[in-house]
């Protein structure tokens, strides 16, 4: 009836991304070979540790991807059969490559497409909750508002956190003429549009903060318990890491107070709108 499609973009070249919010290059050997570290400790991880598995994984990595990252990267994907990697020629091509990969593929009168970045994690239910959605539905988004955020470095910090038309929003549509999630780059562009459900209470994503974030800054909030990060199956080193270091949350109770004042004011002023406009 459908056919399910997590879309990532990796290291494809873009035109003014130079630099990491620490001001560190970015696209050199030792960002790929850090991203990718990440990528395997949260990301990879977590997807192959999908309780449904009717879904295909497509990874876009730039066409200049040295013959040494690529060897890791099919090494990746012989491990795990839904990682599929792709190869674009930077991020003109990225758009244009994920209507032709799907299209090459698509067989169903149905199509799911997910929104996923490279160093997020997703919980281990993540793809049968957005297949519990389906409904046939010509066009409409799913909106999981709730999740958690983890930053991994300098700190190890752990909270809860929400957010309105997030990065990791799904678009179930009919296969004629489909456009997928990543109709338009910024996630944010969807709070203009009428045909989303945010779905509450179920906290099925986690933002991971680290040094090499470009914009994403920790606003986690809540004394959440150690064990709430199990279902996003960390690799045993990530998840060793955390256990060992995670701050105990009353460290910066202040701080978290003042992240959850602010996040739920703004989920709820969203929210707000999308019932007064739509």
């Amino acid at each position: 009836m459908f056919q399910h499609f997590i879309l990532t973009r990796f290291n494809l070249r873009k035109k003014g991304w130079d630099e990491t919010k620490s001001q560190s290059k970015v696209l050199t050997d030792s960002w790929m070979e850090n991203r990718l570290k990440l990528f395997e400790r949260y990301c990879y991880s977590s997807i192959k540790a999908q309780t449904e598995k009717n879904f295909e994984w497509l990874v876009f990595f730039d066409t200049s991807t040295p013959q040494t990252f690529r060897e890791k990267i099919s090494e990746l994907s012989s491990n795990f059969s839904k990682f599929i990697p792709i190869y674009a020629d930077g991020m003109d091509d990225f758009l244009p490559s994920i209507t032709r990969e799907i299209k090459s593929r698509l067989t169903e009168p149905y199509l799911i497409t997910t929104r996923l970045d490279n160093d997020d994690s997703l919980h281990q239910d993540f793809v049968k909750e957005v297949h519990n959605q389906f409904s046939e539905q010509e066009f409409r988004v799913i909106d999981f508002v709730d999740g958690y955020t983890l930053q991994v470095a300098p700190r190890v910090r752990f909270g809860r956190h929400s957010h309105v038309h997030n990065p990791f929003m799904s678009l179930i549509e009919k296969s004629e003429n489909f456009n997928t999630i990543w109709t338009q780059e910024r996630h944010g562009y969807w709070r203009s549009v009428k045909e989303v459900t945010p779905v509450r209470g179920k906290r099925m994503w986690m933002s991971v903060i680290h040094f090499e974030n470009k914009v994403n800054e920790y606003k986690g909030y809540g004394n959440v318990a150690k064990s709430a990060i199990e279902p996003f199956n960390l690799h045993p080193e990530a998840l060793e890491n955390f256990k060992c270091n995670a701050e105990d949350p009353q460290l910066s109770r202040v701080s978290a107070f003042k992240h959850k004042l602010k996040t739920n004011w703004k989920v709820n002023l969203k929210l707000l709108e999308r019932r007064l406009f739509f």
